[in-house]
């Protein structure tokens, strides 16, 4: 029964935008705008989306990189159009559900001002370490943090990404006490992190699988919630013991509340056909992504559900971005 509440009032807003809407939708391109640069996880399944969605719709599909002030500024532009389902965008986990609870002047509600179209993949974050480290699973990490409190550390890619904001989790479910070291880009940690001057990071598979196979870094765990098919040898986190810290980074499509149920629902039903055909998977996979594709349902209920997650470790930790 509770689910099923849950269900109705995670619909309530796509029933309550239904209305008329024009029979030749679309009679002009749809625009997709991302929040980050072009060659990013986001731009990249933005672009596979737009390429196999043309033949459905024939006006056009144009990507629009909007980048800059953590996806603020791509979401501004999307809510300042028309609610016609012209004009959506995609969204993650950090620019959606993370940034409200970090940011104390943002210019919008995302759980108010945003309709959730289709969770479209997830990103599964690896915790790489240090060779130097001597630990080789998470247990043995844990019990050297330990042992010497605040002397181990943890990169992330700058305060109040999801890196960092798991590492925080991870911090809390271990209770254990490691050093947060933040830097501009996750790709400026890996020097460091391969000279031993900083003991592990979360960071997406598909980068850090990288290193490893190189041989630069060792691999202790994946935060997702089954193997990578890239990483099979790698244990998930609940594997090692810690169920709970199985979250991934998902990239979904975003409307602006108010576009007519029935275009949301159009928009889910091609999405995701492209989303489960074999070619984008395989693309996706390329990235270290999984392809998912979700009900809008599914995809609100999760969304809310994260943005209540992530508040509540921004709070226990004390993150806070000025």
């Amino acid at each position: 029964m509770r689910f099923q509440l849950l269900r109705l009032l995670c619909a309530l807003p796509l029933f309550l935008a239904f209305g008329h809407t024009q029979a030749a939708w679309p009679d002009r391109p749809i625009r997709i705008l991302v929040p980050f640069p072009p060659g990013s996880a986001s731009d990249l399944i933005a672009r596979t989306l737009a390429d196999k969605l043309q033949p459905k719709f024939p006006a056009g599909v144009i990507v629009e990189n909007r980048p800059g002030a953590g996806g603020t500024i791509a979401t501004a532009e999307m809510l300042k159009s028309p609610r016609d389902g012209y004009t959506i965008m995609t969204g993650t986990m950090g620019t959606h559900a993370i940034a409200p609870s970090l940011y104390k002047n943002l210019p919008f509600d995302p759980l108010r001002d945003l309709v959730p179209v289709s969770i479209v993949a997830e990103v599964p974050l690896m915790v790489v370490a240090t060779k130097e480290l001597p630990a080789n699973t998470m247990a043995e990490l844990v019990k050297l943090a330990r042992e010497r409190p605040g002397f181990y550390t943890y990169a992330s890619p700058g305060n109040g990404t999801l890196n960092h904001l798991m590492g925080e989790l991870f911090k809390q479910t271990a209770h254990i006490d490691m050093a947060h070291i933040p830097y501009k880009g996750g790709a400026l940690a890996y020097p460091d992190m391969i000279a031993g001057r900083v003991t592990i990071m979360f960071d997406p598979i598909v980068a850090g699988i990288a290193q490893v196979r190189a041989g630069k870094l060792k691999a202790l765990a994946v935060a997702a919630p089954q193997r990578s098919a890239i990483a099979p040898e790698v244990p998930t986190m609940a594997e090692a013991g810690y169920p709970g810290l199985d979250s991934t980074l998902w990239i979904a499509i975003f409307a602006g509340a108010g576009t007519p149920g029935d275009l949301v629902l159009r928009l889910n039903g091609e999405i995701n056909a492209v989303i489960h055909s074999p070619d984008v998977k395989e693309k996706f996979a390329a990235q270290g992504a999984l392809a998912v594709g979700t009900s809008t349902f599914d995809a609100t209920a999760r969304f809310r559900a994260d943005t209540a997650r992530w508040a509540q470790v921004i709070k226990d930790a004390g993150v806070k971005i000025e």
